[in-house]
């Protein structure tokens, strides 16, 4: 009987912390966003051919972007996807949440494909 309560505490503990990770990974990005530091934003999301600066900052450069100024935030959930994590946020600005990716081996942001 303590056994199986215990298995099934532990089971509960992982499945809650499993992207713990990757969920502070998408914190600290919004974190650099909300304090308008851009160029480290970026660093977190990590720079790639097909996504660069300006296309960043056309995205999230504060109220001239597409996203507009983040003023705050809340991380509603995470789910694991194949090689990644899929972290759903809600801002204050928009009316809807948006899913961000987050590669479980980089930790390499994009946003969701799913």
């Amino acid at each position: 009987m303590i056994l199986a309560l215990l298995v099934i505490i532990v089971g509960l503990l992982v499945y809650r912390f499993a992207n713990i990770r990757e969920e502070g990974v998408v914190k600290k990005f919004l974190e650099a966003l909300k304090g308008q530091d851009y160029a480290h934003a970026y660093q977190i999301w990590g720079p790639t051919a097909n996504y660069t600066y300006k296309d960043f900052m056309t995205d999230w450069g504060g109220p001239q972007g597409y996203y507009g100024a983040i003023k705050g935030f809340r991380l509603l959930g995470s789910e694991s996807r194949g090689s990644g994590v899929i972290v759903t946020v809600e801002f204050d600005q928009l009316k809807n949440p948006l899913r961000l990716w987050v590669e479980r081996r980089t930790h390499q942001m994009s946003f969701s494909p799913y």
